[in-house]
């Protein structure tokens, strides 16, 4: 367990990142229904949680390695999938949606040529969103995973910490889930960051 106490505690390390990027994704996110234009820095936190992400998903990896977990190393790869879909799915529905409103303002909004734009990007947005939910049901199944783990080994940690890393686990399981509804997906970014700085316990393992 020595060993992998150190993975456990770079992720808790990364999970503190992760808590206070979130906070403020949920901030903007906020301020981006008043003011649209603030919705283009959310989307630069949106790349830079993307990477530390998957870079927290390869220390839960390892320590999965070496303890021989399954639910682990099922999480670090069930977490890079989400991230990429989601990724993906949002590129496609912002970008579907944005040329169906240009096409909208447009001078001649219901040409044919308009009409084909609507139904072209349309689709593209449809798959967009279709990908989102399949990588939200993915991020669900990860943290389905990490929640597990927790739960089995509670004696592997310190009382505190395992307890804390089990809530984390299942606040980002809830948030996950309300990302899925999408109404509610910027509750999501709120219990994310809340269960990441229940996660971030694990950096005292160090």
């Amino acid at each position: 367990m020595s060993d992998a106490n150190k993975d456990f505690a770079d992720f808790g390390n990364k999970s503190l990142i992760l808590a206070i990027l979130y906070l403020i994704s949920f901030i903007l996110g906020i301020i981006a229904m008043v003011v649209a234009e603030v919705a283009y820095v959310n989307f630069v936190f949106f790349i830079v949680i993307i990477v530390f992400l998957i870079i927290a998903a390869g220390s839960i990896g390892k320590a999965g390695d070496k303890l021989n977990n399954d639910d682990l190393r099922s999480f670090r790869t069930r977490i890079i999938v989400a991230v990429i879909l989601l990724s993906l799915g949002i590129i496609m529905a912002t970008v579907g949606f944005a040329v169906i409103v240009a096409t909208i303002q447009s001078d001649d909004p219901g040409s044919p040529e308009a009409v084909t734009t609507y139904v072209a990007f349309g689709i593209i947005a449809l798959i967009g969103i279709i990908i989102i939910i399949v990588g939200a049901i993915f991020e669900l199944l990860a943290w389905t995973d990490m929640k597990g783990f927790f739960r089995d080994n509670l004696s592997m940690f310190p009382e505190d910490i395992g307890k804390s890393a089990q809530m984390g686990a299942l606040l980002c399981m809830i948030g996950a889930i309300l990302s899925l509804t999408f109404i509610l997906a910027f509750l999501g970014s709120l219990l994310r960051a809340i269960g990441y700085f229940m996660l971030a316990k694990l950096k005292d393992l160090e």
